[in-house]
């Protein structure tokens, strides 16, 4: 493999940030929705994972829906700062499920 794959993080700058540092490239979004028009770039295939904040998911989530089965790139949602969270914890859910067929190896905190 001639090429690196590289892994991108778009969010919201205070978000993003401490990814840069680790080697991934980082595209800062003033606003969610603009991460729209940079999502044609992030699925030409130049990136192996494309990592998206919450707020960002629920933007492109249309978006991602026509990759999604694709091996490269992989898309997954990270919590951003200060966001409630639970988009991330739903889309796991769904995958465990859709690999293993059920849901009854979910364990519940407290258990």
């Amino acid at each position: 493999m001639d090429e690196m794959l590289r892994v991108a993080v778009v969010g919201d700058g205070t978000s993003v940030a401490g990814f840069r540092p680790l080697g991934f490239e980082v595209f800062p979004v003033r606003e969610p929705v603009d991460a729209r028009e940079l999502w044609s770039t992030l699925t030409d295939g130049s990136y192996a994972v494309v990592m998206v904040t919450e707020p960002v998911w629920a933007e492109i989530a249309d978006l991602a829906a026509e990759v999604i089965d694709n091996a490269i790139p992989a898309v997954t949602v990270i919590p951003g700062a200060g966001s409630p969270g639970g988009v991330g914890q739903e889309k796991l859910d769904h995958a465990i499920e859709r690999a293993l067929g059920t849901t009854s190896f979910i364990r519940e905190e407290g258990e």
